[in-house]
């Protein structure tokens, strides 16, 4: 009798993949494929694969009596989950479970965060370009994040990670969620979507973390952003299409805002020819704030750490952890 297989679709460490085989023991075999590899390739390993950790195209999951008749889980290595829960293809569901890697991102995005935060409040960005220019000027006044109020959209994992390293500037912190019954250490306050705005004219600080639906696209629009606090600072890390990017171009540029931090833009990456690259106001980043392989080993630690609790879970028919699906 053939093994079954679980097929590798991102560069994990040698002792990474250690680990998944100390889980598997010998009921599986590992197939590994590089991102690079053909489609040709991939198509053929889909037929035999059971597992996948990583994220084949959803349009090769398509008719998967056909193209995977053997899959029957995904463990995602990314937490947002779009490419297959808003996708105009079907996620075969019916047949594969989904999970995604929610737990893995809060340590590194959380410093991330508060980085982009205090570039912004105590002008390093514009430190950076002086000391390019070889020029020696104080750029005057500063904001301070000590005691900020700062409203967070995204009360989970990410979320609760950056408002828990907030409270070392004794910030007041509002999360915004869907269930507001929940225990979330960390955060002061919580609300829904629906009554955040009124938050807006308060917050010092407003964070992008959250999860991409129908109700969250472009729902930082030119009205609310200008119902922002004046002088606030705004920072997105969940998704671009949580803020106009053009009516928060225009925003800076008038002086409401003191500053924005994207590593998300709508669209992505922006075009060469958009405002916001020139925009002084405004600090740009490639989507780095939750890069993974090849980044930083100690996030790769707890992604495996995710990987091999969700197969010896899967292994042994227990609730899988991240289940979307």
């Amino acid at each position: 009798m053939s093994k079954r297989m679980i097929l590798i679709l991102e560069p994990f460490r040698k002792k990474h993949l250690e680990l998944i085989k100390n889980v598997i023991k010998d009921d599986f075999t590992i197939e590994e494929l590089s991102r690079e590899c053909n489609k040709k390739l991939l198509k053929s390993k889909l037929k035999d694969a059971e597992i996948i950790i990583g994220q084949p195209p959803i349009r090769l999951l398509q008719n998967p009596q056909v193209n995977c008749p053997n899959l029957r889980f995904i463990q995602m290595t990314w937490a947002g989950t779009d490419q297959y829960t808003r996708s105009n293809m079907k996620f075969p569901k019916e047949y594969v479970s989904l999970a995604n890697a929610s737990g893995a991102y809060g340590m590194i995005m959380s410093q991330f965060v508060v980085g982009m935060i205090l570039t912004m409040m105590l002008n390093f960005k514009y430190y950076h370009t002086q000391q390019q220019e070889r020029v020696w000027n104080r750029r005057g006044p500063i904001k301070s994040l000590d005691h900020a109020k700062v409203l967070i959209y995204g009360a989970g994992d990410i979320g609760s990670t950056i408002a828990k390293r907030l409270k070392g500037f004794d910030t007041y912190t509002i999360g915004v969620c869907r269930n507001t019954e929940k225990q979330r250490p960390f955060f002061d306050e919580l609300c829904t979507l629906k009554d955040a705005e009124k938050y807006l004219s308060d917050a010092d600080v407003v964070i992008g973390c959250i999860p991409n639906s129908v109700e969250t696209e472009g729902y930082l629009n030119e009205q609310r952003l200008k119902t922002m606090k004046s002088g606030s600072v705004i920072v997105n890390v969940g998704r671009g299409n949580f803020i106009d990017c053009m009516a928060l171009d225009e925003l800076l540029k008038r002086g409401h805002l003191w500053g924005a931090a994207l590593d998300v833009t709508n669209p992505e990456p922006l075009p060469k020819d958009h405002p916001l690259w020139s925009n002084p106001r405004c600090m740009i980043t490639p989507h780095a704030s939750g890069a993974t392989f090849e980044h930083l080993e100690a996030t790769e630690d707890l992604l495996c750490d995710i990987v091999c609790d969700n197969i010896s879970r899967y292994c042994n028919g227990e609730e899988i952890r991240n289940r979307i699906y």
